[in-house]
């Protein structure tokens, strides 16, 4: 059974994403450089849970009080119809994140067995790999591994980061092999296995939400982008980068490996193979801020502001909330372990009894 509090929490939530959510729109947009617009996207989803965290366990400002002129929405919460709607909304959202949560579940699984069937290659490194690739892997403690059972490459990292390459990149010129490696480290330098873990969160939550969808299939395009700047450095770099990826693209198939990883060198479809190939063509390689870091501190500091603004927004449809107090009562489940270590907190509405009808006995 819900609580008279999840309604409030359920849609002041979805509201403070959607407003995170729309400025990241806006600065990615803004910024030229794919690197920095993927660093947006996935500090949009880190702050987005950190609200969610906030909400579900701390106190909130009631900065919209329940008796103002937000009172109908007060009274339309309380009715037993539109309880018995939250009800139904919250069960269908349950069983939305459950379902959508078995399914991660069981395509990380996949994943990790198909990494586990893989085979290391332990002549061809010393032979064809360039000594920047060789000190990367060393860097990064990554693997690389060989695969018959994929069409293209992706890297992986639960315990340690591995990278597993298909069977058919053994034809592959020692230079266009390299420039795939390079692509596949840029992707674990970046850290992209922990944002892509961060957005499967943000879309277990709020599956219901389109933004958060769209915002998805950007943040995986702009991870994309980011890689292929990240692995060039030069014109030559980038031209045999791009031979690789066309070549690989002669090999490529519909199939579907469920994999979880998101970070294949393909892309997801012709739309954003284009984009790379014109990202690259465009660049101008005397330019000295390609990862975009002169952007990123501005950025962040532009969505944690609005994320602490966003924090402050709470719809009124608690139907016990009373209003007497500007901050919240804490949480059910973090006042018992405060309360278990000796911290006292309210996690009652104050003056809540007077609002309850109850009659009094007449001594005879």
């Amino acid at each position: 059974m819900m609580t008279p509090a999840f309604p409030e929490l359920f849609v002041s939530l979805t509201v403070q994403c959607s407003v995170v959510l729309i400025v990241a729109l806006m600065l990615a947009r803004r910024t030229k450089s794919s690197t920095a617009a993927d660093r947006v996207w996935a500090f949009s989803h880190f702050l987005i849970l950190m609200l969610c965290l906030a909400g579900t366990l701390l106190p909130h400002f009631r900065i919209l009080q329940p008796d103002s002129v937000l009172l109908t929405l007060g009274q339309i919460a309380s009715a037993s119809f539109f309880q018995k709607c939250f009800a139904a909304v919250g069960m269908i959202w349950i069983i939305g994140v459950v379902l959508l949560s078995l399914a991660t579940m069981a395509s990380l699984w996949r994943t990790h067995q198909l990494v586990r069937r893989c085979q290391p290659d332990h002549a061809r490194p010393s032979e064809s790999w360039s000594e920047k690739t060789h000190t990367l892997l060393e860097e990064l403690n990554a693997r690389v591994l060989w695969s018959p059972e994929i069409a293209t490459p992706f890297c992986w990292q639960l315990h340690s980061p591995v990278i597993v390459l298909p069977e058919t990149l053994r034809s592959f010129p020692d230079a266009e092999l390299d420039a795939v490696l390079r692509h596949e480290l840029a992707h674990l330098k970046a850290q992209h296995p922990l944002r892509l873990f961060l957005q499967r969160l943000l879309e277990i939550g709020f599956w219901f939400h389109p933004l958060v969808w769209w915002s998805s299939r950007e943040a995986s395009v702009q991870r994309e982008l980011a890689s292929d700047l990240m692995a060039n450095h030069s014109a030559s770099q980038a031209a045999t980068f791009l031979r690789g990826m066309v070549r690989l693209a002669e090999f490529c198939t519909t199939r579907t490996h469920g994999l979880v990883a998101g970070l294949s060198f393909g892309g997801s479809g012709r739309s954003i193979i284009q984009r790379r190939v014109d990202q690259i063509l465009s660049l101008d390689w005397s330019s000295a801020d390609k990862d975009g870091k002169g952007k990123t501190l501005l950025q962040r500091c532009v969505l944690t502001t609005v994320a602490l603004i966003a924090a402050l927004i709470w719809i009124p449809l608690n139907p016990d909330a009373t209003g007497r107090t500007i901050l919240s009562p804490w949480p059910a489940v973090t006042a018992a372990v405060l309360h278990e270590a000796g911290i006292e907190v309210r996690d009652y509405e104050v003056d809540r009894h007077r609002l309850h009808e109850h009659t009094h006995v007449r001594s005879l």
